[in-house]
C-alpha cells in the first residue's frame, strides 16, 4: 500500500465559505478588477459622449461611481449566494470534519458525518490555488474544496509538496481579504 505523505484534518465554517466566495469572485482571475474598471470607463465615456467637449472631471467622477456600483452589485450577489448556501445546508457540511490523506499520486477524502469517502488522482484536479488563509483545490473550473492553513501542521512544507505534485496547476494569489 502507498505511503501517506500528509494527513490533514480540516473543517469549513460559514465564514470560511464566505471568504472563499470572495476569493473565487475577485482573486482567482487577476483580470476581474481591470475588466470591471474598463467596463465602467467605457460606460463613463458613453455617458459623456454627447457633450461638445470632454469634461475630464465629469468622466472621472462617473467612472468612479460606475466602478463602485459594479463592485457593490458583485458583492451583493456574493452575499446572496453565501446566504442561500448557508441557509440551505441541511447536510451538516459546515463544521464537519474532513480528513484528507495525501499520497504520492492521489488524495483520499473522508467525512464521517456525511458518510462519504472519495479518491482523486492529482491529474484529475483542474487547479490548486493558495491564498493567505487557504489551499483551494478546484476539481473543475467551478467546483472546489478548501483546506484551512491553520489546520496544516507545516504549511510551508505542505506547499512545497503541492507545488511539486501540481506543477503548472498550482497558483499563489497575493490578494488578502
Amino acid at each position: 500500500m502507498d505511503e501517506i505523505k500528509y494527513t490533514i484534518r480540516t473543517t469549513m465554517e460559514k465564514q470560511d465559505y464566505r471568504k472563499f466566495l470572495y476569493l473565487a469572485t475577485f482573486c482567482r482571475n487577476k483580470m476581474v478588477i481591470p475588466m470591471i474598471a474598463s467596463i465602467a470607463l467605457a460606460g463613463s465615456l458613453l455617458m459623456n459622449w454627447n457633450q461638445h467637449s470632454f469634461n475630464w472631471i465629469s468622466i472621472a467622477i462617473s467612472w468612479m461611481l460606475l466602478f463602485a456600483l459594479a463592485i457593490v452589485i458583485v458583492c451583493f450577489k456574493v452575499e446572496r449566494k453565501n446566504k442561500l448556501r448557508v441557509t440551505s445546508d441541511h447536510t451538516g457540511t459546515f463544521g464537519s470534519l474532513n480528513v484528507l490523506k495525501f499520497y504520492e499520486d492521489k488524495v483520499v477524502m473522508e467525512n464521517d458525518s456525511l458518510k462519504s469517502t472519495g479518491e482523486l488522482k492529482y491529474s484529475q484536479f483542474f487547479s490548486v490555488i493558495e491564498s493567505k488563509d487557504y489551499f483551494i483545490f478546484y476539481l473543475t473550473a467551478n467546483q472546489a474544496s478548501l483546506i484551512r492553513k491553520k489546520d496544516v501542521n507545516s504549511p510551508d512544507t505542505f506547499k512545497k509538496f503541492l507545488t511539486e505534485v501540481f506543477n503548472d496547476k498550482y497558483k499563489h494569489i497575493w490578494y488578502r481579504l
